[in-house]
Order: structure tokens, then sequence, then C-alpha cells
């Protein structure tokens, strides 16, 4: 059987750009994802340099971008990344705390990944980005209660019924609208209120939105 091109195997990773200053982090993060074999890392040391790259071709399906860069600190930057790639950009930071990552998916961040991720969560996790989801950890979310799993995976269905909650809509009216069934929405709505401790949809609406999500 013939072997698998080195163009070939590339087409089906992930493309990801890491864009922190700090080398050695840099170096452990890209090598170790790179060794899971479902990722092709580039590893830039600042935003400038990041910028440059993306408009070169097609975006990156996932950005990594530290909170603290030299040429570009905080939203600013991740607004400029956002508005370059155009998706998949998550804030990747060991300082930022729960304010700061929320503020980041209210300007359009696909999420926060602390650096301190054990790295198979952070395959997950940029695989689901990747596929268009939002994630974000679960002492983010819910703070309050104490229990999670270690993240907050929301799917891109349920942003679409969590936004038509927030419109105050009804199950068979958001089946309706986002062509699904009345049993898929009323089980979307249950699985978001487990996900971010609401009790009910009101309260599922109010935390949606202390998140940044609607």
């Amino acid at each position: 059987m013939p072997e698998e091109s080195a163009d070939m195997t590339d087409a089906r990773r992930l493309r990801v750009l890491l864009i922190d200053d700090h080398q050695l982090l840099a170096d452990t993060v890209s090598s170790a994802l790179e060794s899971i074999g479902d990722f092709a890392v580039t590893s830039v040391r600042c935003l400038e340099e990041a910028l440059a790259l993306i408009g070169q071709g097609e975006p990156y399906d996932v950005v990594l971008l530290d909170y603290e860069l030299p040429d570009g600190r905080g939203l600013e930057g991740l607004s400029a990344v956002i508005a370059a790639n155009g998706r998949g950009v998550a804030l990747f930071s060991g300082v930022a705390g729960r304010a700061i990552a929320l503020e980041a998916v209210a300007v359009g961040a696909s999420g926060f990944i602390p650096k301190t991720l054990p790295l198979k969560v952070l395959n997950h996790a940029l695989k689901f980005i990747a596929d268009g989801g939002t994630f974000l950890p679960s002492d983010l979310m819910r703070p309050a209660n104490g229990i999670g799993d270690g993240q907050v995976a929301i799917k891109p269905r349920e942003e679409k019924v969590l936004a038509l909650v927030s419109e105050g809509l009804q199950n068979k009216e958001i089946a309706r609208a986002a062509g699904l069934s009345e049993t898929t929405v009323k089980n979307d709505v249950k699985s978001l209120c487990r996900k971010l401790g609401a009790r009910n949809r009101t309260d599922l609406v109010l935390s949606a939105r202390r998140a940044g999500l609607v």
C-alpha cells in the first residue's frame, strides 16, 4: 500500500495558529499538539507577525491568542485577530480571569483556553472550536455551585436554540424557526440549563447574558 504524502496528511489536520511570546511554553504546546497528529501548528511571538500570516492565505481553523503580548495586550489585539481571521479565535492565558474571559466572548471570541488546561481537554476544545463551538471552562460559567467536569462546551445548534430562547420563543416556535423537532429543542434547553447552572428558562437567559453568549 502506498504511503500517504505529507500534503495529504497535512490536509487532514486542523490548522492552528499559536500567538505567544513565551517561547518555551509555545514550543511545548506546539509539540504536544503536533504529537496528537490532528493539528498542524504554526507559532509566532507577536501580533504583527500573526496578522501578516493570517493575511497570506486561508483563515486558520483555530487561533490561540495570548492575552499579554508586547504589541497587542488585551481585547484590542483580540478584536484585530478576530477581524482578520474571521473565526475560531480563542483567548489563551494563564492570568486572565472570569471577567476578561467573558468580555472576550462578548466581543466575538470562540472561547477562553487556560494555559493550565490538560492536553486531553485542549485537544477536544480546539476541535470543538474549529467545528464552530464556543469553549469556556466550567468555573467561569458556573462560579457559585462548584460543580463541573472542567469544561462547558456549547454546540453550534445549542447556540441557535439559546439565541431563540433569549428572544422569548417557546419550544414549538423555536423548533419551527430552527428546523428542528420539538423534542430536540426541549433536550437542548435542558442541556443548556445544565451547562450554565440555570434553574429555568429565565435563569438560563440571565446566565447566558452574563456570560456574553447572547
